[in-house]
């Protein structure tokens, strides 16, 4: 990073991505101590929202996005520089009058326009008390400059807390990243965004979703989470079913576009639909999970209302059978619905063509793709070409006739839960295959299999733990020694 001073002599760092130029504070990497926090191991977060946020814009001009949570600003100066032909309205916004400062201070030196600024500046023409601050130049010169910085684009920039925000104004797209949980915006975030209007919630309190604190669990989503093999998405269920919960006390409903688990983040991108009926839906698949503490076999619990004499037997292990005592446990509730929607990130991914974003996150959104498709049979997996045509497709065909009916609304048949971990589950006195390998073999045994961007060395699929292991023991050869 280059140096340079503020105005109050005070040093700054330059910093440099994706084309945009950003000048921050020398603590800008610890939150607590800063007011203008960066993190360059965010890139890919900001990358996958700009991705979502450019997908809807091939649907609608004119966007109102909010980046609740600026920093630095650089969130919203990305949407005003690579979605300039669509014109966004573009708000960002922060609590600190330091942080706003410097906010504003980036969006000039990217040039941009600052709408709060250009008001003040036409109410001070019309009262007669515009000064010259340059000091040298005439009325005409004035003029020409302020007809040059009219042609810019223009980014609003508030200071205001999130919530207060999101009461008073209604966006059609929103990115909630606070430093921690976000659970305490979201009833603001839900309020009065429209129908169709995605929401991008951006959480880092993984001690809480992981498991690490479950009294912090407990308090901030009103469920129970234990460590698992699975506890990443998990934790992304954990942060839907909240979601769901607060978009249901607006009598709304929502559409799961995409989660995205990474580094020290996870991300959830959602569509919001109106009315009772779509909350009532999406409240039905907020349920609990069964989770046997010794295999690692898992299940929904689903919300009928009368008691089972035994839940051990919704588990398909045994171990409750030749163990003695309590073997499972139940965590929960959390959302058992699809965590990815695959149209709408075929289209993501070729919408990221345009758009600056690092082979990471493209080989993300790939991953996530299969992830999605999760296919049955060997001629069901795309290739790369055959994923460029899809999405190319789907781009030229966007589903602006969504089914939103209930249940309908979701894909016919959407991806399995959860996966399995392979190195855990494979015979510890065979050679395991490889991973490509294993998944040509549980689609030749009829079953569907992917990878998954949760863990790189699991799959998943909607075989059951017994019939993964009959797979992995079938086609493992014995070890030498």
């Amino acid at each position: 990073m280059a140096s340079c001073r503020s105005s109050d002599g005070e040093p700054l760092k330059v910093a440099v991505e994706m084309g945009v130029t950003l000048k921050v504070k020398e603590n800008h990497a610890t939150p607590e101590k800063t007011d203008t926090f960066y993190n360059p191991k965010m890139r890919m977060n900001r990358e996958m929202v700009l991705c979502a946020l450019a997908t809807m814009a091939e649907e609608k001009d004119q966007l109102r996005c909010l980046d609740a949570f600026g920093a630095t600003g650089i969130e919203g100066i990305l949407w005003s520089k690579y979605l300039k032909s669509k014109c966004p309205q573009v708000t960002i916004g922060d609590i600190k009058e330091e942080t706003v400062a410097l906010i504003r201070r980036n969006v000039r030196s990217n040039g941009f326009r600052v709408k709060t600024e250009e008001k003040k500046r036409l109410r001070d023409k019309e009262d007669g008390r515009v000064n010259n601050e340059e000091g040298g130049m005439d009325d005409n010169g004035a003029g020409d400059e302020e007809t040059e910085a009219m042609k810019k684009p223009e980014i609003e920039v508030v200071c205001c807390d999130a919530n207060v925000l999101l009461h008073q104004r209604p966006f059609d797209f929103v990115h909630l990243d606070p430093y921690g949980c976000s659970v305490q915006y979201l009833d603001a975030a839900f309020r009065n965004v429209p129908k169709d209007g995605i929401v991008a919630i951006t959480s880092t309190d993984t001690s809480a979703l992981y498991g690490k604190c479950p009294n912090v669990t407990q308090r901030h989503y009103n469920s129970y989470i234990t460590r698992s093999e699975f506890m990443r998405e998990m934790a992304v269920r954990l942060i839907l079913a909240s979601v769901v919960r607060a978009v249901a006390r607006c009598n709304k409903g929502v559409d799961v576009l995409l989660s995205l688990v990474a580094e020290h983040f996870l991300l959830v991108v959602v569509r919001v639909q109106r009315g009772p009926s779509y909350a009532d839906a999406c409240l039905e698949r907020v349920q609990g999970v069964i989770h046997c503490q010794l295999c690692q076999e898992r299940v929904f619990q689903s919300n009928d209302r009368m008691l089972n004499e035994n839940n051990y037997t919704l588990l398909p292990c045994t171990c409750h059978v030749g163990t003695p005592g309590k073997t499972a446990t139940l965590l929960g509730p959390v959302w058992s619905g699809p965590v990815f929607n695959l149209e709408f990130l075929k289209r993501m991914f070729s919408a990221c063509r345009g758009l600056l974003v690092s082979p990471t996150t493209r080989n993300h959104l790939k991953t996530m793709i299969q992830e999605a498709q999760c296919p049955a049979g060997k001629g069901d997996e795309m290739c790369e070409d055959d994923m460029d045509n899809s999405c190319q497709q789907a781009n030229q065909n966007p589903w602006k006739k969504r089914k939103t009916d209930g249940d309908d609304g979701y894909q016919s048949q959407p991806h399995p839960a959860f996966y399995y971990n392979i190195h855990r589950h494979c015979a510890k006195s065979k050679d395991s295959p490889k991973m490509q390998k294993i998944l040509q073999y549980m689609r030749k045994e009829g079953y569907r299999a992917s990878r998954t961007h949760f863990d790189p060395i699991a799959i998943r699929t909607d075989a059951n733990l017994l019939q993964l292991k009959a797979v992995l023991q079938k086609y493992s050869s014995q070890t030498v020694n």
